[in-house]
């Protein structure tokens, strides 16, 4: 197998195989983005690059389609009553008026 490779069915993307933090990894770079996922065992290369393509693709559809139907209904809520609401973190920055 060549370093780097690309898989016929996705096009516009192309692989390479990495050894990065003690595991094999397989690196995919295309539509300006840049993707890393662990080689599974008993996963070759290219079985890897096509489950990092298509988890990446199912995310960006779902992402999309939340962000359609968020667009689309009326904004009946506005924000939640604050009041009794207790901070979690302590300001790290005090201003001194």
């Amino acid at each position: 197998m060549a370093n780097p490779f690309s898989v016929r069915w996705l096009e516009g993307w192309t692989f390479q195989t990495v050894l990065m933090e003690g595991a094999v990894q397989v690196e995919a770079h295309g539509f300006g983005i840049c993707l890393r996922t662990p080689v599974l065992p008993g996963e070759t290369p290219v079985t890897t690059a096509d489950r990092l393509v298509l988890t990446e693709d199912r995310r960006r559809k779902t992402l999309r389609s939340a962000w359609l139907r968020g667009r689309n209904l009326p904004d009946q809520a506005g924000a939640p009553d604050l009041e009794g609401a207790v901070p979690e973190l302590a300001p790290i920055i005090r201003v001194k008026v």
